[in-house]
């Protein structure tokens, strides 16, 4: 039975256009008859108009934008023994879109086909990095008297205009006896070429990893495996119009080349050996942790010695690796040489409650040295923390933009607080701000809106700090009270924090807070932290390796801190810091991490991109906040939950062609029934027969070039449709389908004591 959501895919064999490219001419008549008679009148007829017109579409020329996806990937390098490749194209109609001469069948055979060499074969690129001439459409179609030995395509120049025989294009020179050894016969050209439309897929992941693009695609598919020793292979999507003799056998006398446009191209390396096969780095990414889930964490491994007793020293020292501490040099202000441990913000384990003493209120850290724990049982220092606000306040500084920020808003909400100190302070302002007799000070605590309401508050509070700090008072008319005394700086400094002189302040750092919140965002999703204060050792994340790790929060506070302690010169700064960093909070919009993951391995610079998912134990994926390299083979990324397991799949398109690991094909179901989906694998393989495979018993016969046999005696279409008992021989789509392999993929749960799979 089906074990995840259907994938919503259609496969079609081909796509027929109305009109093939080429010159049409249209004859228009206008004719008026009653009953089959002619009954216009005379003088009143209109005379026929004859039209041409011209259908384009890619021949020479292919944009970028046309191409969705390849496979193998370009420039990548792993064991490709078992791939067929191809070339994915947007426009679903474009293999359709031309018409060859050569094909006389109603539905007309695809006008380009899909060929791999092997290094040495091709004079134009000898070491098969997938290089083609450039060369002008005329020289295409007209080769120069040196390429004498050449056969062209049949297209006539003086059909072309001048423009697009002027025009560059890119071509390859194709000995002629490889020529024939690859190209695919006409009927074969179907099957090689379909069409799929993929709708929106389901938001869960299937259980066999397939991931495919919303929209419609041509695909056409190479008829050869790339066998045979290590080396790059080059791919070329090449043209075949105006190749019609060559197509049937039939070549110029005396040509030893044939010259194909060469639409697009590209190149991997075929690998056998392994060293680079996807598979085996997937496996050795999990491998390390595979009987013990803690070995997958961010930390340095101590290597304990056989029979060995440790003392008290050495087993603190294990305990501080364990938790993802490292010994760093340092220099104490005695000038004396020594170390301390550091551990940034990736921590391999829940974070400790930080140890007593410890101050970690920002008002009180004006220097890195308030952020320092000393460890007394061993006269050591944790410097992680001062180290994290170093960093944040050098960042910061860095930082033009958001240290001009900081304190612009630093100096505007000072001279706002000074002002509301000075009408305090001021007992004849405070007089003439005094509210209408009959009013309490309930009613006058209303007035804060927009306009002057709040200067009457501020006057109310200022003719007795006491009472103004009281509870609110009752509504009863105010008497008539003797001139306030004069209040002194700090009442005036203490009536900042109350009422309406602190819902202005608020107001005032609210309209103050410019980029702060976006560059506090960042810094908490670790955007311009060194690596090497996320990584203090490099055997933590060794070559082929996945590291998991937790965000410790009180390491980002210091960051913070360290960046917030830009700009605080005086008391009245730091009075007024919770303020305005209450007002920046607010207006930040990611979320904190909480967990992440490192991964190291050559596969990240082999696929640029790739879906790694991460799940929590009930099913639900967690929220990417971060993907990004650090370095070329280093891959970060960032969650907002602690993830349960963890997926890792293969890149491109989605789905590629070809056989499994062992060379055989997967039968998949084409007609759903009670134990199968459509396109579900049904669990035989082709051929059937141990020891036997797909190499042995369906490439072509004396053909050294590992190509495929499709419709010949023996082909594979055939033997697929009798496995099968499929009532009539497998259409193109349905041969698509029988040859999709999934892409590879990794799981990891580490909850359930590292099992992977």
């Amino acid at each position: 039975m089906a074990t995840g959501p259907d994938l919503n895919i259609t496969f079609y064999d081909y796509l027929a256009p109305r009109l093939t490219a080429g010159k049409y001419q249209v004859h228009a008549e206008h004719e008026l008859t009653e009953g089959g008679v002619d009954i216009t009148t005379p003088g009143a007829r209109i005379d026929p108009v004859d039209a041409e017109f011209e259908v384009r579409a890619v021949r020479f020329v292919l944009d970028e934008s046309s191409v969705q996806a390849v496979y193998p990937p370009s420039g990548s390098s792993g064991n490709y023994r078992t791939v067929l490749p191809h070339i994915t194209l947007n426009r679903s109609i474009l293999p359709w879109e031309r018409e060859v001469k050569w094909s006389s069948r109603a539905v007309r055979a695809p006008w380009m086909a899909l060929l791999m060499f092997q290094a040495g074969e091709l004079p134009d690129d000898p070491e098969g990095m997938g290089i083609a001439t450039s060369r002008t459409v005329a020289e295409l179609c007209r080769p120069k008297p040196e390429d004498s030995a050449v056969q062209p395509p049949a297209i006539d120049p003086d059909d072309l205009d001048p423009k697009t025989l002027g025009s560059t294009c890119r071509t390859i020179d194709v000995p002629i006896d490889l020529f024939k050894a690859l190209i695919p016969r006409e009927s074969e050209l179907d099957y090689l070429t379909h069409v799929r439309d993929v709708y929106e897929p389901s938001p869960d992941p299937r259980a066999d990893g397939e991931k495919l693009t919303p929209g419609s695609f041509a695909v056409v598919t190479g008829n050869r495996f790339p066998l045979g020793a290590v080396g790059p292979r080059a791919v070329h999507l090449v043209s075949l119009e105006g190749h019609d003799e060559p197509l049937k056998g039939q070549f110029t006398t005396g040509a030893t080349h044939i010259r194909l446009a060469a639409l697009w191209s590209w190149s991997f390396t075929h690998d056998p050996t392994g060293r680079l096969d996807p598979h085996s780095l997937l496996k050795a990414l999990v491998a390390h942790g595979a009987l013990d889930a803690e070995r997958l964490a961010l930390r340095l491994e101590s290597a304990a010695e056989p029979g060995a007793s440790p003392d008290a020293d050495e087993q603190d020292a294990r305990e501080r690796l364990r938790l993802g501490y490292v010994p760093v040099p340092q220099r104490l202000l005695s000038g004396e040489l020594s170390y301390a441990w550091y551990r940034g913000p990736c921590t391999p384990v829940t974070v400790q409650d930080l140890p007593r003493g410890y101050d970690e209120d920002p008002k009180t850290q004006t220097t890195a040295d308030h952020a320092l724990i000393y460890d007394k049982d061993y006269g050591v220092y944790d410097v992680s923390y001062a180290c994290a606000w170093t960093l944040g306040r050098t960042l910061a500084l860095a930082d033009p933009e958001y240290s001009a920020d900081l304190v612009r808003a630093r100096r505007e909400l000072s001279n706002q607080a000074i002002g509301l100190m000075a009408l305090a302070a001021d007992p004849a302002r405070a007089r003439a701000a005094t509210p209408r007799a009959g009013r309490s000070h309930a009613d006058a605590e209303t007035d804060l809106r927009p306009g002057l309401g709040w200067l009457r508050t501020l006057a109310i509070e200022s003719r007795d700090l006491p009472r103004a700090l009281a509870a609110p008072q009752s509504r009863a008319p105010m008497p008539a009270e003797p001139p306030p005394a004069p209040l002194s700086h700090g009442d005036r400094r203490l009536l900042l924090g109350t009422g309406a002189r602190a819902a202005a302040l608020r107001h005032a750092a609210d309209h103050r807070t410019a980029g702060m919140p976006a560059w506090l965002d960042r810094a908490v999703a670790l955007h311009g932290i060194p690596f090497g204060y996320l990584v203090p050792d490099p055997r933590m994340l060794a070559p082929e390796s996945l590291r998991l790790f937790r965000l410790d929060p009180g390491w980002i506070d210091a960051l913070l801190n360290g960046a917030r302690s830009v700009g605080l010169h005086t008391r009245l700064d730091q009075q007024l810091d919770d303020t305005l960093h209450a007002a920046v909070g607010a207006r930040r919009t990611t979320a904190t991490p909480t967990a992440g993951l490192l991964l190291r391995s050559a596969l990240v610079p082999a696929w640029p991109e790739f879906d790694l998912v991460v799940y929590t134990a009930n099913g639900r994926p967690l929220t990417e906040l971060r993907r990004d390299r650090p370095a070329p083979d280093v891959l970060l990324l960032l969650f907002d939950d602690v993830p349960d397991s963890i997926v890792i799949r293969e890149p491109g398109e989605g789905i590629h062609f070809g056989t499994t690991a062992d060379g055989k094909i997967a039968l998949r179901a084409l007609v759903p029934d009670d134990d199968y989906d459509r396109g579900e694998p049904i669990g035989r393989p082709l051929p059937a027969t141990e020891g036997k495979t797909v190499f042995t018993e369906f490439l072509r016969p004396d053909n050294p070039h590992g190509v495929l046999n499709l419709l010949d005696s023996g082909g594979i279409v055939g033997a697929l449709t009798t496995a099968l008992n499929h009532p009539r021989q497998l259409t193109a789509s349905e041969f698509a389908i029988e040859m999709i392999n999934s892409p590879l993929e990794q799981k990891l749960v580490p909850a359930t004591g590292g099992r992977s799979e």
